[in-house]
């Protein structure tokens, strides 16, 4: 009898090795597998009753080819997920032919003979009507304000046709107008069609008001000519205020629908006006705030789907432990594209992220207080397109938290930066990052700043190339922004980069080992703490000041990890200092800056090589088109190691199927 008990005990406890438990998921455009489910929520129902009558069973909930629609988030909680051994997998076929999308089609009504008569005259036979669905009619407002750390509000919908991502029409139709005599909230625009702001009651006003490095969109509540313009009121300041000639557009403004790829809503009628590119002209608005929220869940993987058109975020993830998002397409989203919030060893790889309208991942997570990693990723992925509708401060990766990992991805064309980093011990590491920030100004593609304490970064074997203001603006590589310290900046290749590396101010910052091609100044450091920052450092109640004394600097465990930040505020804290800048190659380049009180003998520097600007080989590289092999014997003969880049992992192109459209 004894021998039977344990005999039974070690059957109850071994691992399930009987094959994965399969539930299809028909797709509305397809025929309902025998035996499977109508919707992926029943999906997920029947396999939290599976897992109740056995936890060790793999459950695999395989989504069919084709569109799956929702009208609302599917949501997993710690009921679901599965086990280290045997995840719950929601799985589409290896070609990515499996869609998740929150929209709805819409299609052509009869367009009022009022409406079309105030249409532009370009727009005449083109543009079509629809009626909104329900779930999107009552709004009164087509978004809520882009404004500085505002709160991530999804729009209340967004269009999209068989191109893509439709924009709400607007003047001028490319590029801005000049905003002049700013008055509180108002300001004044010349040259409007006649009669363009008629009967505008969801008017908005976006633009870079009085920085280069903020873009924000205000409603407007009033409009009254004046003179060959008109003079318009915003709800609110724009920060700091609208400065003379600031770059200005008006948007949802019917004078405006006059190209494909636009439309307007008549909020009174329920009926959008767009003009579709393309021959279709079914057009889909966004429904489904999000597609999947995960809270609590853990043991869950997503595996070759295509997620899109949500109107915020397409996946939230919240706790729990070892959610993984793998070979998946994200796109045309109105919010952010996979964010992941005090989860643990979770995180995305092999995905391709695009279109989303601010960040395309947030990874926040681990305990700061205690140092204690949270273990996200972002692995082997690329990025593209992001920050569509927020321009800034919304990046492809967006860091906080300790021990993020971001590694093999490659991050290009985009007007916002890359990663920024908060918090501790990130690593950013063996990426392609590239053409991003155009039209920007003051903003880095790799960002931290106004925090002494968010320390032990590593930002290395990275490859940073053709990142360039204009006349008018000015962008850096690598920006240790407003006092930023403790980071690590090593073997990292930066071809044709302004400023490739920035430090803004901080002090203890590790710059070594780098090549700069075609890229200057190489490093950038200043003292600005000691002058047009000085309040920074002197100011109890500042920004940097806070983040200082909300963190335990003096604990056992911060002072063992950072043994240099707990007496800062008595070691001359507005000074620059102990910076180390070793081992660096600059080729076609300016030498190292200090300037802003920034001094060479405040830093350590040594065994840096160049300017080298003679060899005419160099100077084709500096022109030529990015290729690996081009790199393979620069630094040859230098003493200095070319950055070991990990090329090979690099996602230069997209998942199986059409990349980031419907």
């Amino acid at each position: 009898m004894r021998t039977l008990l344990v005999l039974a005990a070690l059957l109850t406890s071994a691992p399930s090795m009987a094959a994965p438990i399969e539930i299809p998921v028909a797709a509305e455009d397809a025929t309902l597998t025998p035996g499977g489910t109508a919707t992926l929520a029943e999906a997920l129902s029947e396999a939290r009753r599976r897992r109740t009558r056995d936890p060790r069973a793999a459950i695999v909930v395989a989504l069919s080819s084709g569109t799956h629609r929702l009208a609302a988030p599917v949501r997993l909680g710690s009921r679901d997920g599965g086990s280290a051994g045997a995840p719950l997998v929601i799985r589409g076929p290896a070609d990515g032919s499996a869609r998740l999308v929150g929209s709805r089609q819409l299609a052509p009504v009869p367009l009022d003979p009022a409406l079309a008569a105030r249409l532009p005259a370009a727009a005449r036979g083109h543009v079509r009507a629809y009626r909104l669905p329900a779930a999107v009619r009552a709004p009164a407002r087509i978004q809520a304000p882009i404004v500085l750390d505002g709160p991530p509000t999804p729009p209340a919908f967004e269009v999209f046709d068989g191109e893509g991502a439709m924009h709400p029409a607007r003047w001028p139709a490319e590029g801005f107008a000049e905003a002049e005599g700013g008055d509180g909230p108002a300001f004044t625009v010349a040259n409007l069609p006649p009669g363009a702001l008629r009967d505008e009651p969801d008017l908005w006003a976006e633009g870079y008001w009085r920085w280069g490095w903020l873009f924000e969109a205000l409603p407007v509540l009033r409009t009254v000519p004046k003179g060959t313009g008109v003079r318009l009121t915003l709800d609110r300041m724009p920060y700091e205020g609208i400065r003379p000639g600031a770059p200005v557009r008006l948007v949802h403004l019917l004078a405006g629908l006059d190209r494909p790829g636009t439309w307007w809503r008549d909020a009174k009628a329920g009926i959008l006006l767009a003009w579709p590119r393309g021959r279709e002209e079914t057009v889909e608005v966004s429904v489904a705030e999000t597609l999947l929220s995960v809270e609590g869940a853990s043991h869950l993987r997503v595996e070759s789907v295509r997620l899109a058109m949500a109107r915020g975020d397409l996946v939230s993830v919240r706790g729990g432990r070892d959610v993984v998002i793998a070979d998946s397409v994200l796109s045309l989203t109105g919010g952010r594209g996979a964010v992941f919030t005090g989860a643990h060893d979770s995180g995305l790889q092999r995905c391709d992220i695009a279109g989303t309208g601010a960040e395309g991942v947030v990874l926040s997570g681990g305990d700061r207080r205690t140092l204690t990693p949270g273990g996200l990723f972002l692995r082997d992925s690329r990025l593209t397109g992001y920050a569509r509708r927020e321009a800034t401060q919304h990046p492809a990766v967006a860091l906080d938290g300790v021990g993020a990992e971001v590694t093999g991805n490659y991050i290009h064309d985009s007007p916002a930066y890359a990663v920024h980093i908060r918090g501790n011990d990130h690593r950013v590491t063996g990426n392609e990052i590239a053409n991003l920030l155009a039209g920007a100004t003051d903003t880095g593609a790799i960002y931290s700043g106004r925090d002494w304490t968010a320390r032990g970064g590593v930002i290395a074997d990275n490859f940073l190339h053709d990142i360039r203001g204009g006349p008018d603006t000015e962008v850096k590589g690598v920006y240790l922004d407003d006092m930023a310290s403790g980071f690590t900046v090593t073997g990292n290749l930066f071809l044709r980069v302004d400023q490739p590396v920035f430090l803004g101010g901080g002090r203890d910052n590790r710059v070594e080992g780098n090549v700069f091609v075609a890229s200057s100044p190489a490093i950038h450091v200043d003292s600005r703490g000691q002058t047009w920052a000085r309040d920074a450092v002197t100011d109890p109640q500042s920004e940097l000041r806070a983040a200082y004394a909300a963190m335990p600097v003096e604990s056992p465990v911060w002072r063992a990890r950072y043994p240099r930040l707990s007496g800062l505020l008595y070691d001359r804290p507005a000074i620059a200092t102990g910076n180390v800048i070793t081992d660096n190659l600059i080729l076609l380049g300016d030498p190292p800056r200090f300037t802003d009180g920034g001094e060479a003998a405040e830093q350590t520097l040594a065994r840096n090589r160049g300017p080298v600007t003679s060899p005419a080989d160099l100077a084709v590289l500096a022109r030529s088109s990015v290729d690996p092999a081009d790199f393979a014997g620069l630094a040859a003969g230098s003493g200095v190691r070319l950055p070991t880049i990990p090329f090979d992992r690099m996602r230069r192109s997209a998942t199986a199927g059409a990349p980031f459209g419907r």
